[in-house]
């Protein structure tokens, strides 16, 4: 196809989107909800330029022949989402020919990793990250083979991580911080994909008991539990209006906060780890959405107030320290379209992070 067809198609889809905004009319999403991370359908109602387009199509076209599912800080795994949505747009634009270009590399990377099968001395965060990108890429483009099920269900059950001796399923079910909430994320890609609606629903019980408590006996929380609301109750996110020494606790994420230092009321030591906990946390929380078992309301609508906690009572308080930047950003914008909120407001949020990314999806009313 030639460059001036799809500049028509690009055209023609920005065009139509824009009269229906002129109408107050938002695309709305199918009446059956398909997918893991997105559809053809839905992306068929979203517009091919603006921001949000341009962030994952610029993805799509990035190197995904090297695929490492062992290097936790491999970007691969989010371009090859990227290269799925892009071509499933593509197709539902009418542009055959250049969607059979990323779904081409979609299929390319799937198949490396399967073939590679479990990265020699490589450790379950690293799986936790990675892993469940290319499962939903599979699904977005309805790529499925036997191989790909038994890598799938190999590397959840079977690869025992270098560091823990764990499978990413026994990771998932016993560390509360940034290790869990990516194998959350990834084993809720593998058991969606799998179609295995009861190993969903009890990943999910299994979090909630965290954010509601008692927290599932599997759980391991470290030895310093000072950032903990109810030392004698541990949670993942702490309970709402929770304060200790004039500081609120509500929303904190006690286990990622120790990792900064103990608890102190002031000049908090910034740490990374409650944003990544989150990657892992909202992947999850979109999958599950999407199977009929949200979870957006859960403990008090613990993940907003986990986001509020960081992006607005700890900035304001502590500093810009504790803003959202970076591969964190995505975050911001599915939180908001599931809670009406609007942290992402001003900010470019159209990235990929670690384990997913790409609000591009997320743009169907609701």
């Amino acid at each position: 196809m030639t460059t001036l067809r799809r500049m028509i198609l690009v055209i023609a889809s920005s065009v139509s989107l824009l009269y229906l905004c002129a109408l107050h009319i938002l695309p709305e999403k199918p009446e059956q909800v398909t997918g893991i991370w997105s559809s053809r359908a839905e992306l068929a109602l979203l517009p091919m330029s603006g921001p949000a387009w341009e962030a994952v199509y610029n993805d799509a076209q990035q190197d995904t022949s090297h695929p490492d599912v062992g290097n936790q800080n491999d970007n691969t795994n989010c371009f090859v989402l990227a290269a799925a949505i892009v071509s499933e747009r593509l197709l539902a634009a009418g542009d055959v020919e250049h969607a059979q270009e990323f779904r081409q590399k979609v299929i390319c990377a799937i198949e490396t990793i399967v073939r590679t099968g479990q990265p020699a001395g490589s450790r379950s965060l690293a799986w936790g990250r990675e892993i469940g990108a290319y499962a939903m890429a599979a699904d977005l483009i309805g790529y499925r083979t036997s191989e790909f099920e038994q890598y799938l269900k190999n590397a959840a059950d079977n690869w025992k991580c270098s560091a823990r001796n764990q499978t990413l399923h026994e990771m998932t079910l016993t560390r509360p911080n940034n290790w869990g909430s990516m194998g959350f994320g990834t084993m809720c890609a593998i058991y969606a994909y799998l179609d295995d609606t009861a190993a969903l629903a009890s990943l999910r019980k299994t979090w909630i008991s965290t954010i509601n408590g008692p927290s599932a006996e599997s759980f391991k929380y470290g030895d310093d539990l000072s950032w903990q609301a109810d030392p004698q109750k541990p949670m993942n996110i702490n309970p709402a209006r929770t304060a200790k020494d004039g500081l609120s606790l509500d929303g904190l994420q006690p286990e990622e906060m120790r990792r900064g230092a103990s608890f102190k009321a002031s000049d908090i030591t910034p740490t990374g780890y409650p944003f990544e906990a989150l990657q892992g946390w909202i992947m999850a929380a979109r999958i599950l959405e999407r199977r009929g078992m949200p979870i957006w309301q859960e403990g008090d609508k613990a993940l907003y107030r986990a986001v509020y906690a960081l992006e607005k009572y700890l900035t304001e308080k502590e500093g810009e320290a504790w803003s959202f930047s970076g591969d964190d950003l995505w975050i911001l914008e599915f939180i908001d379209r599931a809670y009406g909120s609007t942290f992402a407001k001003g900010k470019d949020v159209w990235g990929h992070g670690k384990n997913a990314g790409y609000p591009y999806v997320a743009q169907l009313a609701d």
